[in-house]
């Protein structure tokens, strides 16, 4: 199977696997030392970049307990042979402060012996950091 299509599918499995709040399947696409980021933000305690299946634990806790995804559209998935970036919208909510934003994004993702080494975040941190004030 080309590389770039294989890329495409375990990027679509972790997504699935989100969405059936599947920790075990996730942890296993992700690579041991997997690096997992999103834009440091002073109001979201989410942000920032962590490393390893820990650091992502902790992303993922700290996120449940501070946000609620409301929605999540994938758009495009464009790739290589290295990489994916996924295209999006993204509908949340701040738990604490019960306030809705909405943003746009693109995640980018890099494969590494067909797993994820990679995923950094990108998306309007006024509007998520507002929300979370």
């Amino acid at each position: 199977m080309e590389e770039a299509h294989q890329n495409i599918l375990i990027v679509k499995s972790l997504y699935a696997a989100f969405a059936e709040r599947d920790i075990p399947k996730i942890l296993g696409l992700l690579h041991e030392n997997v690096e997992w980021g999103e834009p440091e933000n002073p109001y979201n305690p989410a942000g920032g970049t962590r490393n390893g299946h820990k650091g992502f634990l902790e992303w993922i806790t700290i996120g449940k307990d501070a946000e609620e995804i409301l929605q999540l559209t994938l758009d495009k998935f464009l790739t290589d042979n290295f990489s994916v970036a996924v295209t999006g919208h993204m509908k949340c909510k701040a738990i604490k402060s019960q306030k809705i934003y909405e943003s746009d994004f693109v995640h980018l993702i890099v494969i590494e012996n067909k797993k994820i080494k990679k995923l950094q975040e990108f998306f309007d941190t006024y509007v998520a950091g507002e929300a979370f004030r």
